[in-house]
């Protein structure tokens, strides 16, 4: 009976989107009918949150992973190429002064 109510919650590639409460809801709903013993629910829900925290997971992982392939393809401004072309404007501001303190010494 077990294996049934595993089988029941992996149909399908959405068992990422159960909720908690939903998982409950249907082992529940199988102990009442009789399809399984509250043990055998017990185990059944623990197993369906942890596949289904695990599926979340992965989808998070390839989800980020496309991001991430999509953003290496593309010319896209980071906070990082911001960061780095602020400091380069700073040193050049910086150099600027310099130059213009050295002609204001020998231009007075």
């Amino acid at each position: 009976m077990r294996e049934s109510v595993r089988k029941i919650g992996l149909i399908g590639a959405g068992l990422w989107a159960m909720t908690e409460d939903k998982i409950n809801e249907l082992v529940k709903y199988l102990v009442d009918k009789g399809d399984i013993s509250k043990e055998e629910g017990k185990k059944a829900v623990q197993e369906l949150i942890d596949e289904s925290k695990k599926q979340t997971i992965d989808l998070e992982k390839k989800v980020s992973e496309k991001i991430q392939d999509a953003m290496s393809k593309k010319e896209i401004f980071t906070g990082k190429d911001m960061n780095e072309l602020e400091s380069r404007i700073k040193d050049l501001e910086e150099e600027i002064r310099r130059i213009k303190n050295k002609e204001n010494m020998f231009f007075k």
